[in-house]
């Protein structure tokens, strides 16, 4: 294998330098034997890797069969062995071949500490979603609270906790939970918007069962104008923007030509790219010309 300043070849001799620059960079201890075919899958995969994190990690890799006192000293038992040692401490090991996203997983929490705790923060949110379809939302709200509690600049969270809040008309308690972040923070934006379009209705406010059924018997530019705007704000975005596309193209001149207004502050609901919103623009565009 090519050395490099990053890859180092250890024995007696150097084992105590090695160990000692752990004290600032991680070191993988890779254990390996010229006889160990899976040893030899495993040393592209390593190299590939210490060279790509370019100075964030050290590769020190023992031959066994020469280096038997620093394999016993490690408690090596089988090959191939890997010892992850950072600040002077063995803080993990993976016996037996690993494949690239394993190693890159292992590796993750002391090479890339901020990728591997925005990937456990997306494993956590996903739970809480399937936890939330699967009919259990008082405990995912109390997952969503306690880490907030913990950590309330975690954006991600408190975006699902409140449109949680809205999709069980809680919206009082939705308004709260965005209250407390009084910066603008891009992942709440769209919550922001959506309240705005319920301040829009004032006190006029009607469930959204109510205008529905109304809608389906006679849809007054009122009622369109209504429900569209609610349902957007309760998060469903296609219904609100159908009613508001009905509103354009059967009142063109309701109150001044608010539909396209209307439709243009529910696109401000939506995510950053959400797709729905090219649809809706390219549907309002064919409406209005």
């Amino acid at each position: 294998m090519q050395q490099n300043s990053f890859i180092i070849d250890v024995t007696e001799q150097n084992i105590q330098q090695v160990l000692e620059q752990s004290r600032q960079i991680p070191v993988i201890v890779d254990f390996w034997a010229s006889w160990c075919q899976p040893c030899q899958q495993m040393a592209p995969l390593l190299e590939k890797l210490v060279n790509e994190y370019q100075g964030k990690v050290v590769l020190a890799r023992v031959n066994a069969d020469e280096q038997q006192m620093i394999a016993s000293q490690f408690g090596v038992r089988s090959l191939p062995s890997l010892k992850l040692v950072y600040q002077g401490q063995l803080v993990s090991e993976l016996d037996g071949a690993q494949t690239e996203g394993a190693l890159r997983q292992w590796l993750a929490p002391v090479v890339d500490p901020e990728a591997a705790q925005q990937q456990q923060d997306e494993s956590f949110l996903e739970q809480v979603r399937m936890a939330m379809e699967a009919g259990h939302g008082e405990q995912a709200e109390q997952a969503l609270r306690q880490m907030l509690q913990e950590s309330p600049d975690k954006h991600a969270f408190r975006a699902l906790l409140v449109e949680y809040l809205l999709g069980e008309g809680r919206r009082d308690e939705a308004m709260s939970c965005l209250a407390e972040v009084t910066e603008d923070v891009e992942v709440l934006r769209p919550f922001r918007a959506r309240f705005a379009l319920l301040e829009k209705l004032a006190g006029d406010s009607e469930p959204l069962a109510e205008l529905s059924r109304r809608l389906a018997q006679d849809a007054t530019p009122d009622d369109l104008y209504a429900y569209g705007l609610q349902a957007a704000a309760a998060g469903q975005f296609q219904a609100g923007l159908e009613a508001l596309l009905q509103l354009l193209r059967d009142h063109g001149s309701y109150r001044d030509g608010v539909a396209r207004s209307a439709l243009l502050e529910v696109f401000e609901c939506l995510p950053k790219g959400d797709p729905l919103a090219s649809e809706y623009r390219r549907k309002m565009f064919n409406y209005l010309y």
